[in-house]
């Protein structure tokens, strides 16, 4: 009997071990459940990334922290330049003081050669912008009133001046900000108090640009897929005295004829940039046997032809 009551109590004991062990994995199967569950509300879809921080692709750049801006390599963030004046008639686009492109490029003229005839393509530059160079620039832009829209008075003392345009685009919307004559006012006159905003950003943007800001590369020729081009007849009267044009014939691959450019066209560069290249201010091209003086800038980000 004895041997009987301690077989008994051998296999009490073996049930309750097995029990326990059961009850032990049971139980470390739950912590390791909840330990999965924690993790997964982090990525929740009802608990959304704020972005910040997140390059996001092609939008990356507008849609974190700061303000939101395009950033298309064809987008331009922000445009100076200048329209009309006594020039104005020849000119294509007003030349470009300053563009920032959405892709990350700032563009503006380089050094220009003081000779005459002087080289047709005017000399443009461009540099690598950080998003923290074009956040700099746009939080300028907001310090000055500039994400708004504005109408600025002109100076009635003031002749034959440009406009200068100050294009910005920002947290979806486009601001053009058009001030006649900006910077004409003279010592001592008090200028407008929106005028001064407007050329106290147009001075620091162009100051940062071609400063040695951490924020920006290094300078490289800008070269354009597409050129603006206005062709107008060429006559002789025009040419300086003692100074005779050279005469070359408009490229066969131009998609382009000149009698069709009378205002404005764009003009693939793939068919006319080694021509223009070598080309001058005294340059005429011949096309269908007339001769034309070209006006032409190339096309940056967000430019086209304007009436």
């Amino acid at each position: 009997m004895a041997a009987v009551s301690g077989s008994g109590d051998y296999a009490s004991r073996r049930r309750h071990r097995v029990l326990t062990l059961v009850a032990l994995a049971v139980m470390v199967m739950v912590g390791l459940s909840a330990c999965g569950d924690d993790s997964s509300t982090v990525t929740s879809p009802s608990e959304p990334n704020d972005g910040a921080g997140d390059s996001g692709g092609d939008g990356g750049a507008g849609t974190g922290a700061g303000i939101e801006h395009p950033t298309g390599a064809d987008e331009a963030v922000l445009e100076i330049r200048e329209e009309g004046g006594l020039a104005g008639p020849q000119q294509v686009a007003g030349p470009a003081t300053l563009v920032v492109t959405g892709d990350g490029r700032l563009v503006q003229p380089g050094p220009v050669i003081e000779i005459y005839p002087g080289p047709l393509l005017p000399n443009l530059q461009q540099r690598s912008i950080s998003e923290d160079g074009i956040q700099q620039l746009l939080g300028l832009a907001d310090e000055h009133g500039l994400l708004a829209d504005a109408t600025y008075p002109g100076l009635d003392n003031v002749m034959d001046a440009p406009d200068t345009v100050v294009t910005i685009s920002a947290g979806g919307q486009t601001y053009e900000h058009r001030a006649y004559a900006l910077g004409f006012e003279g010592e001592g006159v008090d200028a407008d108090e929106s005028r001064a905003r407007l050329q106290d950003f147009v001075t620091r943007a162009t100051e940062l640009a071609a400063s040695n800001d951490p924020s920006l590369g290094n300078e490289e020729p800008y070269e354009a897929d597409v050129y603006l081009i206005r062709a107008l007849p060429d006559q002789p009267d025009r040419s300086p005295e003692g100074l005779e044009p050279s005469i070359v014939e408009w490229p066969s691959g131009a998609l382009v004829r000149l009698a069709d450019a009378a205002d404005c066209a764009e003009v693939p560069a793939a068919g006319v940039a080694a021509a223009l290249a070598g080309a001058n201010q005294l340059t005429r091209f011949v096309d269908a046997g007339v001769s034309y003086a070209l006006s032409v800038q190339p096309r940056i980000a967000g430019q086209s032809c304007r009436e």
